[in-house]
């Protein structure tokens, strides 16, 4: 990183913050002073370099630290003509400027958010003068529900409470050709953007359905004041009673995600689901599964303790199996983590964002942080390799397999 000033501007886009600092910090100070005049910075790394001039004074460019090297090669050769003399008092150094070590809020999650540290100094200043944009407990009426559901909607978009959006949801829909006649059934109805997507796209009716009252309440409020108040409803309910929602034998397609995992009985709510649905009506969910029930890194360990609701992966495998057992024809199981995890990343970019302005209550940010911690732990567990992401599609068959070895009769 010494090369700092020579690398090209595609590459300087590129670097973060850390790699940033570190290339600052091995130039001198007149190479920094050209370094900015000459090189065009981002917004990020202009904050960052303003930073690291206020940190570090002995990097400024100053008539003492421009004439430094020559300064300490006559004291040297002095040195040598006449050891003699006495040595000169040598100046005391000035004093750095007061740094309170504030590092706003914004730049403190993405820091958390990569694995970063703060500068140490930084980190001790600001435990002494902590200057964050967090509002007095009592400078405004506390509403953790309207706080996490604001929280909830800068991450993934408005209306929105799973990475994607809406329109993932519908994606996922495609090979089971929705029409305008299909009855749908969305066990992850969220916020109820989806769910009024594929109702609006597709002409179809979706009853949606969410496990999270809160959020099942605000996306039904949202809803009635919509033309498809009839056709995008969005109700909650418990996923350990899928019988109390669903009825036999009604609907053509029912979509599931992120959600089977967390069943102790996964095999009751599958065979539920699978008595839902029309003869050959589709099943079409995404789960976290592990890629190996032999092994669990740390990753998935600490996935685990994260989660808020205790966690059933299972692997593909065992889900092609208990599918089949519940005599559903399986069509396809693909691997999303990938674009998962992409679609992870551009969520939490966006809630940066969204803290670079205005100021936050502490249980604003208490909050922010608790919903940051289970989608951390997703992100590096799915990044490990050790769980994934997946997208399956199962078509429900109607009647018992006959074998080779039945009885047969003609009536």
């Amino acid at each position: 990183m010494s090369e700092l000033a020579t690398i090209s501007s595609a590459e300087l886009r590129k670097l973060s913050q850390r790699e940033f600092v570190t290339g600052l910090s091995e130039m001198s100070p007149s190479a920094i002073d050209r370094f900015k005049r000459m090189r065009k910075l981002s917004a990020e790394h202009t904050e960052a370099l303003t930073t690291f001039l206020r940190q570090h004074p002995e990097k400024r460019l100053t008539a003492q630290n421009s004439k430094a090297p020559a300064a300490a090669t006559r004291v040297k050769a002095k040195t040598k003509s006449s050891s003699s003399k006495p040595q000169s008092k040598p100046v005391a150094p000035k004093q750095a400027v007061d740094d309170d070590g504030y590092v706003q809020l914004w730049s403190r999650v993405r820091a958390w958010w990569d694995g970063e540290e703060l500068a140490p100094s930084a980190a001790k200043t600001a435990a002494k003068k902590p200057r964050m944009q967090i509002d007095p407990a009592d400078a405004a009426p506390v509403d953790p529900v309207a706080d996490r559901l604001q929280i909830i909607q800068s991450i993934w978009g408005e209306g929105n409470s799973l990475p994607g959006g809406a329109s993932m949801t519908l994606n996922l829909l495609d090979a089971a050709k929705p029409s305008a006649d299909t009855l749908i059934a969305d066990l992850s109805g969220g916020l109820g953007n989806g769910v009024r997507h594929m109702a609006s796209t597709l002409d179809a009716t979706v009853h949606g359905f969410e496990r999270d009252k809160d959020l099942a309440a605000a996306a039904n409020k949202v809803s009635e004041a919509t033309d498809f108040a009839e056709r995008a409803t969005i109700l909650p309910y418990d996923p350990r009673q899928l019988d109390k929602v669903l009825d036999k034998d009604r609907y053509n397609i029912i979509v599931a995600r992120e959600f089977l995992c967390f069943l102790d009985d996964r095999k009751q709510a599958l065979s539920v689901i699978g008595e839902s649905l029309c003869p050959n009506g589709s099943f079409v969910f995404t789960d976290f599964v592990l890629a190996n029930r032999a092994t669990e890194n740390k990753s998935v360990i600490e996935w685990r303790q994260a989660e808020p609701s205790k966690a059933y992966p299972a692997t593909v495998d065992e889900y092609r199996e208990l599918l089949l057992e519940l005599r559903f024809d399986v069509k396809s199981m693909d691997d999303i983590t990938g674009s998962y995890v992409s679609a992870i990343q551009t969520g939490w970019k966006a809630m940066v964002e969204s803290l670079k302005s205005g100021s936050f209550s502490r249980t604003y940010v208490d909050t922010l942080m608790a919903e940051g911690q289970i989608w951390l732990a997703r992100s590096r567990a799915l990044e490990s390799g050790q769980l994934r992401v997946v997208h399956g599609r199962a078509v429900m068959q109607r009647g018992p397999k006959r074998s080779l070895t039945d009885a047969m009769s003609i009536d």
